[in-house]
């Protein structure tokens, strides 16, 4: 082969590689976002109105996220992150580098942190900020660890091991870093976290059978004709139109549902879970959800209860109804809407 032909060899190689390693950091993050939206660890508001449990809780006062300052010299903040609720990094070079480059070391420096991470890289076109693109080049970056989700608040461990990363990429690009302050990140988290574990609740109606077991094939009938899918968890789901999960019907005994499974399946019971704070729509979606409870259950036979097989009549309906009216409320005050990007970054 001659030089050319070489040479011409050998930055395909590197074009390839670089799309393996982006493509690599797209599938961590997506990962990352898929995860079970159903594993709450608090109360069920059926369980008789107990205090919903916090996560954490921690010395000093409680305080308010606010919004940060940009550090000089940035422009202004228009991506998904969120200073009241990220811890922010800002890197900045001199010259501008290509995306797949930046990707490249992003997974080069990749850690098991606890918590997810967002990167995004301003597009001087647009004038905004953006998901890093491999064939886009970038001066300006930021980086936003995630303060809190379903599983707590971030630790000090964990806004050290992201700063750590953060420099190391700095270092890969030839790029300087600035990190927010870790005290005032800290305190948010705990706050964020208190936060999420008053507003974290999870419906479930069961649909107990009156007489004999429940036949899959008839339940598989109605769940598709009310527009839901099985899903490879088991479970029958029903979406939007934007793919945002809105409830989901799976069985209350140990098997869960399959393709070829539901032809021979047969249970006493199923349930209707309804996430709150992730379905959009507020009180609104969760009518629907008690519209298609019943539905479901006089073309069953079955009767709806609570965890408790305390059978639920319109009026205990209409008490978890009441408790979820002032729980959007709260919501909304905090300026965290159902479904709204912000809460499904929060409840996840």
């Amino acid at each position: 082969m001659s030089e050319l032909q070489l040479g011409l060899l050998g930055i395909g190689v590197l074009v390839v590689a670089g799309v393996l390693a982006y493509n690599k950091l797209q599938e961590a993050r997506l990962k990352r976002q898929s995860e079970t939206l159903f594993g709450s660890r608090h109360d069920d508001v059926l369980l008789g109105g107990k205090e919903t449990q916090r996560r954490t809780s921690g010395p000093g006062e409680r305080i308010e996220p606010t919004l940060s300052e940009p550090p000089g010299g940035f422009p202004p903040a228009k991506g998904m992150l969120d200073p009241g609720i990220d811890f922010i990094a800002t890197l900045e070079g001199r010259d501008a580098v290509a995306g797949e480059a930046i990707s490249a070391a992003i997974v080069d420096s990749m850690t098991g942190l606890a918590k997810a991470v967002s990167w995004e890289g301003y597009n001087k076109q647009t004038s905004s900020w953006e998901p890093l693109d491999a064939v886009g080049e970038y001066d300006k970056l930021r980086a936003g660890l995630q303060l809190a989700d379903r599983r707590g608040a971030a630790s000090q461990q964990d806004l050290s091991d992201f700063s750590t990363m953060v420099q190391a990429v700095a270092e890969s690009i030839g790029a300087s870093s600035t990190l927010a302050d870790s005290a005032g990140a800290l305190q948010r988290a705990q706050q964020l976290d208190a936060l999420c574990a008053d507003i974290d609740v999870q419906i479930g109606l069961n649909l107990i059978a009156r007489g004999a077991a429940i036949p899959g094939t008839r339940i598989r009938a109605l769940a598709e004709s009310h527009g839901m899918t099985l899903e490879q968890d088991g479970r029958f789901c029903r979406r939007d139109e934007s793919g945002l999960e809105l409830y989901v019907l799976c069985n209350m005994e140990e098997q869960a549902f399959s393709s070829e499974g539901m032809k021979s399946l047969a249970t006493k019971g199923l349930t209707l879970l309804f996430d709150v704070a992730r379905v959009p729509g507020g009180i609104v979606a969760f009518d629907r959800y008690v519209e298609f409870a019943r539905a479901l259950a006089e073309a069953l036979s079955a009767g709806i209860v609570d965890d408790n097989r305390q059978p639920l009549d319109a009026s205990g309906l209409g008490k978890i109804r009441a408790q979820l009216q002032a729980l959007y409320a709260s919501m909304e005050q905090q300026g965290i809407a159902a479904g709204s990007p912000l809460a499904l970054r929060l409840f996840s």
